[in-house]
């Protein structure tokens, strides 16, 4: 057995290896990170910019660029370049020191030049012939360096060749692998030996305890906090907590715009951005925004509002929980009121600068659409502008707010060709957005029937992800950019209650065509069979007025009856075991048939056969078969 001996890394030979390992574990996975998240940064887009400036776009501009963080030059990206230079600093290290002798294995065959399969003759030979060549009596007028060097490869022959004739020394050398007996074995330790001594080792003991100790406790509890502190919607424990307590112990019915502005302002998340303000000031700075109303600090506004979309957000997942209609909408009417600066439930056409509010409000249940259809005249008219180079600002922005039709919502079970109890169904909603003015696309019917394939029966809801996702969009008075989408609601119209958990869509096709989105439904079909009809509300978080709604047909048919065939081979025989536990529960059993019994019966079969076919007309005569044919035979 060797003897295993252990050294400090006196040469620096160990420990730069153990040090790249540790920094690429760390490095290589951040980097991958890093690099993902900027490339999802490099693929948000943003719609262009609208031609109106608002009366606080300087403010906005300086809000924008004093929150933009840059994508590269950050504090995590400056880490990870630092660390990429201690990991190429270590490469270079490694390849610049010299490697350590490589620790051959002791091959007595090797070092003679003799085979595997030689014989001791050979072997005695072949020493007897480098003897004259190495010996150190026969090496004469060279230096002395070569002169050593011969002289060591003497003696490794010398052992070599006893470790083949000599057999203590084979003993050796089968036994340790070494005519010389157990040899030492060396491992080194990663760390330089000044560490480990009297004076290096209080620096490793204080780094041990202070990253076990304090790092680690410091970023276990950051992690920790970070994940408890907030939800997944992105909202604070507190204001979650406030909003719950406020929509359960209220008449969900009596909650107002008003109500759920003042929540906005007790959220726990201005008290952090902001420390020290008070409620009233957070509602008076949402009000004044609401309005169009420029303050003091225009900056602090700002800085709310930006916080407000998200808020709203998580208000929206709170009151999906208690299934009122009434409270969603209203979360979102809110919600498209901040993103376009306008009161709750405003005038679409408000949404466009420039215009007169008085006269706009004469405009009953006109849309933009329904404006750029209407000539130049009738435009400024109805929006009460005189001057050409102010419509022609309404007209840039009013063909950047887009418009949703459903062309068709309807059930569907994957793989069946209807809906019937206790079957798994998918909402189905086929649906196209467009821009006014914008080249209306012809569909074939085909697009609005959903078809089976492998793959949509498989994973139904893997369709939603095929349309690509919309642009962020720069509104005029949001000092942050957001992302398009439509809520989609299914609506018991008689109860006036949500029945399944509110769903979005920001995946759509924005040129025209036909888009696909599925709900799989929560819960199985009912047994109660016959037409149901409910409402299916796309609601946006963006726009004012660009909403849409249709009506869905549930028709719950009954599960065809499959004709179930009779099969003597499926019943056991009755003298089998099978047969018998048929026979105690009462099932069905058939009688054993010999192979010889079954040759035998056909033949008599056959016949008998013959036989009744040349007596047709004795059997319409009504006289008997003569039966004694097969005892005949």
């Amino acid at each position: 057995m060797s003897d295993a001996r252990y050294s400090y890394d006196e040469n620096g030979e160990v420990w730069p290896y153990f040090a790249v390992t540790l920094v690429s574990l760390v490095l290589f996975p951040s980097t991958w990170k890093a690099t993902m998240k900027v490339a999802r940064n490099e693929t948000q887009k943003v719609h262009p910019e609208k031609n109106y400036k608002p009366e606080n776009y300087d403010y906005v501009e300086k809000f924008r660029k004093k929150n933009s963080k840059s994508k590269i030059f950050t504090k995590t990206n400056f880490v990870l370049a630092l660390g990429w230079g201690v990991l190429l600093f270590l490469a270079y290290y490694i390849h610049t020191q010299e490697s350590p002798e490589d620790v051959k294995r002791f091959d007595p065959y090797e070092i003679l030049g003799v085979s595997y399969s030689a014989t001791e003759k050979e072997i005695k030979s072949k020493y007897r012939k480098l003897s004259l060549r190495f010996h150190p009596d026969k090496i004469r007028n060279i230096v002395n360096t070569t002169r050593e060097a011969m002289e060591s490869q003497f003696v490794e022959m010398t052992k070599a060749y006893k470790s083949l004739t000599d057999e203590e020394t084979r003993r050796n050398y089968i036994e340790y692998g070494h005519p010389d007996g157990p040899q030492p074995m060396k491992h080194g330790i990663a760390l330089p030996k000044f560490l480990v001594g009297e004076t290096g080792s209080p620096l490793v003991i204080l780094g041990y305890g202070c990253l076990i100790g304090i790092v680690l406790p410091i970023i276990v509890w950051r992690w920790w906090s970070g994940t408890k502190e907030y939800t997944k919607s992105g909202i604070h424990n507190l204001t979650t907590a406030n909003v719950f307590e406020t929509f359960s112990k209220t008449d969900i019915s009596s909650i107002t715009h008003d109500d759920l502005i003042q929540l906005l302002a007790e959220s726990e998340e201005f008290r952090i951005i902001l420390p020290g303000i008070e409620v009233d000031a957070v509602k008076g700075y949402l009000t004044a925004y609401l309005e169009r109303k420029q303050v003091d600090d225009e900056l602090r506004k700002l800085t709310i509002v930006a916080r407000v979309i998200d808020i709203l957000e998580g208000m929206l997942d709170i009151a999906s929980a208690f299934k009122n209609i009434d409270l969603f909408l209203k979360i979102i009417s809110l919600t498209q009121a901040f993103s376009q600066a306008l009161p709750p439930n405003s005038h679409p056409l408000l949404q466009l600068p420039k215009v007169d509010k008085n006269q706009v409000l004469k405009q009953k249940n006109m849309s933009v659409s329904a404006l750029l259809a209407l000539s130049d005249e009738g435009q400024k008219k109805a929006l009460g502008i005189t001057d050409d180079k102010d419509l022609k600002i309404a007209q840039e922005v009013a063909k950047q707010i887009p418009s949703i039709e459903v062309l068709t919502a309807f059930f569907k079970v994957p793989g069946e060709d209807a809906v019937t109890p206790q079957s798994i169904a998918h909402l189905v909603i086929k649906f196209k957005l467009s821009y006014p003015g914008q080249e209306t696309l012809k569909f074939e019917p085909a697009e609005l029937e959903e078809k089976d394939t492998p793959l949509t029966i498989k994973k139904p809801l893997a369709t939603n992800d095929v349309a690509p996702l919309l642009d962020q969009i720069d509104a005029p008075y949001l000092p942050v950019y957001i992302r398009p989408k439509w809520h989609v609601l299914l609506v018991n119209p008689r109860e006036n209650r949500i029945i399944e958990a509110p769903a979005a869509v920001s995946r759509m096709y924005s040129d025209g065509n036909v888009s696909t989105f599925k709900i799989q439904l929560s819960a199985p079909i009912p047994d109660q069979l016959g037409k149901y009809r409910f409402l299916v509300e796309l609601k946006s978080n963006a726009y004012v007025g660009a909403d849409a709604s249709t009506t869905a047909v549930l028709e719950i048919q009954p599960t065809p009856q499959v004709e179930v065939v009779e099969d003597d081979i499926s019943d056991p025989e009755e003298d089998s075991i099978a047969g018998t536990m048929a026979q105690l529960r009462g099932g069905k059993t058939k009688k054993r048939v010999d192979k010889y019994d079954d040759d035998d019966e056909s033949e008599s079969n056959s016949g008998s056969e013959s036989e009744a076919g040349t007596s047709e007309e004795d059997e319409e005569s009504g006289s008997d078969i003569n039966t004694d044919t097969e005892d005949e035979s």
